[in-house]
C-alpha cells in the first residue's frame, strides 16, 4: 500500500513539477528577405507594406496575415525555426503560434495553425519537437504534418467556382483530410493533386513532379541565405508575448520587451469568439380543422 502511494504520489509531483515548468508565449516571425511588394497584417491592426529594398530582416508578430501579388514572395523564418516561403497571388495566415521556451526556446513544444488560401506556399517545419502539434486550413480540407518538408499550391477559377491544387511532400508524414472525412497520407517523394468544388473533389496520388523537384531546390539555398543571418533569440523577443500560465487566470498576458515610457499603444486583449451549433430550421404549423361526423352535425 505505501508502495503504491509513493508512486503515485511521485506522478503527481512530477505533473506539477511539468507544469510549473511549461512558459508559453506567443511566437514571433521574422521576415529574411522580399520579392516584389507584401502586405503584413500583424495581430492588433497594425499593416505595414515591405518591399525588396527595405531593411531586412524584420520582426513581426506571430499572429499575422500576408497578401502578395502575382509576381511577389517573402521568405520567413518563426522564432521555434520554421522555414516558411509564400509566392503568387493569395492568401496566407499564422492563427495560433504558441510555444512552451520554459525549458528551450527553438526545442520547445509547439501549437500552430495556419490559414492558406491561395497562391504557393513551402514549409521545412522538421525542426519542431515531437510532441508539436501544426494544423494547415485550407478551402479544400485540412493538412496535419510532423517533421515535413513540403509544398502547396492552390489556384480558384471564379468562373466555374472550383479549386485546383497540389501538395508535394520531400521529407516526413502528412496527411490531408478532405471536407467529407477522407484522409490521404504522404511520404517522400509523393504528390496529391485535387480538382472540384469544396465538397466534390476528386484526388490522384502519384510521384512527385520535377517542377516540385526545383522549388524544393531553390528553397534549400534562400533557407541557407536565412541561416547565414544567424538570427539570434534577440531579434523575435520583442515581437512575443508571454501567455495566461496554468493557475494564474488573474494575471495578464505580459510582454516581453517593455513598452517605452508614455507610450499611448496598450496591449488589446484577444477577442475570444465561440461558435455554437448552428439550430433546425422552424417549420410553421397549420392547424386543420376536420369536418364534424354526423353525431357533430346533429348537435347544431
Amino acid at each position: 500500500m505505501c508502495k503504491v502511494f509513493f508512486i503515485l504520489f511521485a506522478a503527481l509531483f512530477a505533473a506539477v513539477a511539468m507544469l510549473q515548468s511549461q512558459d508559453w508565449m506567443r511566437g514571433a516571425v521574422v521576415v529574411t528577405s522580399v520579392v516584389g511588394e507584401v502586405i503584413v497584417e500583424e495581430a492588433g491592426g497594425e499593416s505595414s507594406q515591405i518591399h525588396a529594398t527595405d531593411r531586412l530582416p524584420r520582426a513581426v508578430s506571430g499572429l499575422l496575415q500576408i497578401r502578395t501579388k502575382e509576381e511577389a514572395a517573402v521568405f520567413l523564418k518563426t522564432s521555434n525555426r520554421i522555414s516558411i516561403y509564400n509566392e503568387g497571388a493569395g492568401f496566407f495566415a499564422i492563427e495560433r503560434f504558441e510555444q512552451d521556451v520554459g525549458t528551450s526556446m527553438d526545442h520547445g513544444k509547439s501549437r500552430l495553425i495556419f490559414n492558406f488560401r491561395q497562391g504557393l506556399v513551402v514549409v521545412d517545419n522538421r525542426a519542431l519537437s515531437d510532441d508539436s502539434q501544426m494544423i494547415v486550413e485550407t478551402p479544400v480540407g485540412r493538412i496535419s504534418v510532423k517533421d515535413g518538408w513540403w509544398l502547396m499550391s492552390i489556384v480558384y477559377d471564379r468562373g466555374s467556382g472550383q479549386y485546383y491544387f497540389s501538395i508535394e511532400c520531400a521529407d516526413g508524414v502528412l496527411r490531408f483530410t478532405k471536407r467529407n472525412g477522407n484522409t490521404y497520407t504522404l511520404r517522400n517523394g509523393q504528390r496529391l493533386k485535387g480538382a472540384g468544388e469544396p465538397s466534390r473533389i476528386s484526388i490522384q496520388v502519384s510521384e512527385t513532379s520535377e517542377e516540385a523537384g526545383e522549388l524544393f531546390e531553390e528553397f534549400a539555398l534562400m533557407e541557407a541565405s536565412a541561416v547565414e543571418l544567424e538570427l539570434s533569440s534577440e531579434i523575435f523577443l520583442p515581437k512575443m508575448k508571454r501567455l495566461r500560465q496554468v493557475g494564474d487566470e488573474a494575471a495578464e498576458p505580459a510582454q516581453v520587451a517593455q513598452r517605452p515610457e508614455g507610450s499611448a499603444a496598450k496591449a488589446k486583449r484577444p477577442l475570444m469568439i465561440e461558435y455554437a451549433p448552428q439550430s433546425a430550421a422552424v417549420t410553421p404549423f397549420r392547424a386543420v380543422i376536420r369536418a364534424p361526423s354526423s353525431s357533430q352535425a346533429d348537435l347544431f
